[in-house]
């Protein structure tokens, strides 16, 4: 029995019709749209990473009723032979682009971002395995050497070495931390669900985690979803109506650090020549530009 085979039959999805989603920025997890014979829509998301799907399906419930986020309806949970696996509500609409967003959504955006931290945590990690620290720069500094590690047969040794250097200078940025609290840590508009110039869904939890605000800012900073100059400020508006922006001061080392790990995981996966090419030039652009 393949492996969708398996899906169907422990969803009772026999007759179901499963239409692969292509997602662009899409890293690890596997999407399929669902066609019942009764013609209700829904969606699996396929985890090749147990740790992933924990988290994806922990976040759902715990933000259904918080913000809009697709309702779960049945699982599939992670056992030798095969991936763990999430089939939840099918939202109507379209994955947001930047050309979409306006001031109405921007400032929608902020809201919803600040909801999600408002929820404070009792330290720094990953929620759903309990391995949570009070230090945030613990579980940051283990992820950024795990980055380097990563690229260190990719990028110039001369460049590490001046991440390295800038790291080392500059952990005690962390002190500012805005935390410990709920992060979406891939918060932009590809991972927002729009429909009738409204929100609809906050999708994409695999990588969610206590950690501190700061960090799901940094899309505003990606040339790829970077909110214009007109949208930025609404975006900022609101935030403030739930609560107060966090010290922003600290992105310049949260770029370089989330540069790093994403060049790393790309190289990881070696997928940095083909499905990855674009992210990887963009991370690479901005680490080499950061140090000029």
């Amino acid at each position: 029995m393949n492996l969708l085979a398996q899906y169907k039959q422990r969803l009772n999805l026999h007759d179901a019709t499963f239409i692969p989603i292509i997602h662009e920025d899409a890293l690890v997890a596997i999407v399929y749209k669902i066609i019942k014979s009764d013609s209700e829509q829904l969606a699996l998301k396929i985890c090749d990473r147990s740790e992933d799907f924990f988290r994806e399906i922990y976040y759902l419930k715990f933000f259904e009723n918080l913000i809009p986020v697709p309702k779960v309806i049945d699982s599939v949970e992670p056992q030798k032979g095969i991936h763990g696996a999430v089939l939840m509500e099918f939202l109507p609409g379209k994955l947001m682009q930047k050309i979409d967003v306006n001031k109405d959504l921007a400032h929608e955006m902020g809201a919803i971002l600040a909801k999600i931290h408002l929820n404070r945590t009792d330290g720094y990690g990953n929620i759903t395995v309990s391995d949570q620290s009070f230090d945030p720069s613990i579980h940051f500094t283990a992820k950024f050497e795990e980055g380097l590690e990563e690229c260190s047969n990719n990028l110039p040794k001369a460049l590490i070495q001046q991440c390295k250097e800038y790291f080392k200078q500059n952990i005690d940025l962390l002190k500012l931390a805005d935390g410990p609290c709920i992060i979406h840590r891939d918060f932009r508009p590809g991972n927002i669900i729009v429909n009738d110039g409204k929100i609809r869904g906050i999708i994409d939890w695999s990588s969610s985690r206590s950690g501190f605000a700061q960090d799901d800012f940094c899309f505003l900073y990606n040339k790829r979803n970077k909110l214009s100059s007109e949208n930025q400020p609404a975006f900022f508006a609101g935030y403030e109506t739930i609560r107060a922006l966090p010290d922003l001061s600290i992105m310049p080392f949260l770029l370089l650090s989330r540069a790093i790990a994403t060049i790393g995981f790309t190289v990881k996966r070696d997928t940095w020549l083909t499905t990855s090419a674009d992210l990887y030039s963009l991370n690479r652009a901005y680490l080499e530009d950061f140090f000029n």
